[in-house]
Order: C-alpha cells, then sequence, then structure tokens
C-alpha cells in the first residue's frame, strides 16, 4: 500500500510540475559543461564563458555539479552557504541558494547533493525542480558544470540538456578520455547539441588537429557530427589567475586567453540568435523531471 501511494505520488507531482512547460516564450538556454577526464580545465572555462556572455549583458547562471569538488567556489574564493540540495529544507528557497560572483553572475552549489537525490522524498526532489524551474526567470543563461568522466552520477545533467560542451587538451588520454564521453553522449540520445572545446593548445594548428581527429572518429564509428567551438591557447595568465583566485577574463582582459574565449562565446551567442524559437529550456525540465522523478519509481 506504502509503495503504490509513492507511485500515486510520482505520477501528480510529475504531472503537475509538467503543466508549467507551456511558456513557448522561455528562451533560457541550458548549456551542459563536460570532460572526458579532470584537470582539464573545464570549470576554468565555464567560469570565464559564464563571464563573456555577462559582458554581452546576458545574464547568466552557473550551476556547479562536480560532485562535491566545489571547483567553482575554489576557483573564486567564496563560500555559499547552501547549495542545491538544501532546497529540500523549508525555510530555504531557490534565491537563498544563489551565490553573486564577480560581474553579476549567479553561482549555485551542487556539492555531494547530485549523487545523494536518490535518497530524497518525491516531495523534496520536486522541491529542487520547481526551483531550477525558477532560474528561467533569472537566467539567459544556464551553464552547467559536471564532474569529469563518464560515471552514471554525472550523467544525470547531460541526459537532461540539448547542448553539450565537451572539454579536452592536446595530449593523447585526453583525447582519448574526450571520445569515450562522447560516445556515452552518443548512446544515452542520438539528437544532441555535441560541441567540442580544445583547451591548453600550443597554436590553433594543434587545436584544429585535435579537433579534426575527434571529428573524424567521431563521423566513423559513431556517425555522428561535433560542432567545433574553438580553443584555449596556452596562456600563463591563466595559471596566474587560478592562484590569485581571480577569473583570467577579468584579471587579465588583454592576453590571448581572454580573446579565445571572447571568440567563443560569440560563437555560442550567435548559435542562439539562430534557433530562438525553439524552447529548449522547457525540454530540458522535462528530461530532468523524467530522470529524478524515475528514481522513485
Amino acid at each position: 500500500m506504502d509503495q503504490a501511494s509513492k507511485l500515486r505520488s510520482a505520477v501528480i507531482k510529475k504531472s503537475d510540475f509538467e503543466k508549467n512547460f507551456n511558456d513557448s516564450n522561455t528562451l533560457t538556454r541550458v548549456i551542459c559543461v563536460t570532460s572526458g577526464k579532470g584537470g582539464v580545465g573545464k570549470t576554468n572555462f565555464t567560469l570565464n564563458l559564464a563571464l563573456a556572455l555577462r559582458k554581452n549583458d546576458k545574464k547568466v547562471v552557473i550551476i556547479d555539479a562536480d560532485l562535491g569538488l566545489a571547483n567553482i567556489e575554489i576557483l573564486l574564493g567564496i563560500k555559499p552557504k547552501y547549495g542545491l540540495l538544501d532546497l529540500i529544507k523549508e525555510e530555504v528557497e531557490i534565491e537563498d541558494i544563489v551565490s553573486n560572483g564577480p560581474s553579476g553572475i549567479k553561482i549555485i552549489s551542487g556539492g555531494s547533493g547530485i549523487a545523494e537525490l536518490a535518497n530524497i522524498s518525491l516531495s523534496g526532489i520536486n522541491k529542487i525542480l520547481n526551483g531550477i524551474y525558477e532560474l528561467k526567470d533569472k537566467a539567459d543563461y544556464i551553464l552547467i558544470d559536471t564532474g569529469a568522466g563518464i560515471s552514471d552520477s554525472i550523467f544525470t545533467f547531460i541526459k537532461a540538456s540539448q547542448e553539450i560542451i565537451v572539454v579536452t587538451n592536446p595530449e593523447p588520454t585526453s583525447i582519448a578520455d574526450a571520445y569515450a564521453m562522447i560516445k556515452r553522449i552518443s548512446m544515452e540520445s542520438r539528437d544532441k547539441d555535441i560541441n567540442l572545446i580544445v583547451n591548453r593548445a600550443e597554436d590553433g594548428e594543434e587545436a584544429n588537429s585535435t579537433f579534426r581527429r575527434l571529428k573524424l572518429v567521431g563521423e566513423k564509428f559513431l556517425n555522428l557530427q561535433i560542432n567545433y567551438l574553438g580553443y584555449i591557447l596556452n596562456d600563463r595568465s591563466v595559471q596566474l589567475s587560478v592562484k590569485s583566485q581571480q577569473p583570467f577574463f577579468i584579471k587579465y582582459p588583454k592576453t590571448t586567453a581572454t580573446k579565445n574565449i571572447i571568440d567563443i562565446s560569440n560563437k555560442v551567442l550567435n548559435c542562439n540568435q539562430a534557433s530562438t524559437d525553439e524552447p529548449k529550456f522547457e525540454g530540458f525540465m522535462k528530461k530532468l523531471s523524467n530522470i529524478f522523478l524515475g528514481r522513485k519509481g
């Protein structure tokens, strides 16, 4: 009887929640940033991309879903009071877990809560989903910084997101891990927009060669098209900014790395102009609710 009650509750909550997805004017874009291995600069890229988008008067929210490592917080030297999982508490609402970052970007700490969602009640999951849905009024872009690797827990947001950015570098092991990530994504869904960033390249040719290798194997073995968003050259200002806990986009605005981020952000923005009639945020929320509520069935 108790199990039947839980199943009925899940259907009701899922049905009620999805009634909110009829707003075709919601143009918030969700972009999930991931990598096949750690240490390739994924989180630093996410942070500086957010700042470049903000420079273009876009409202940006970063969800740090890097499974308890809190890398965004470390890069900025901040310590948020609440994280995503705290939304299940009665006294906490979405505005309480959103921290202020530089230049007006907003940050939500995910912490270990992403992996613990399976233990949360249906009402708690429903509150988290509704909290995330409220971000549509606070952001033009939601950037989700996932953990590295291809484990199931990391794929929660990747499964729900239409747009994926995979960050790699020219090292052979990094390229192999990026391919493993792209292969796993393609196994989950064939209709996602998979984009590649090559970080820490020595020059443009090395970056372009790295992309071509992944593009060729993607086409040959996965029958998959990979888009190229660009590269970030190996720039000492990046390491210096990490040590000072200040984003290089702000601290070193005239360096090569900052120029590269601006070029990438322009491609992201131009893509947005070409697809403004598609309500991708609603699709993201429907998939996310199916994943989270499906775990409680």
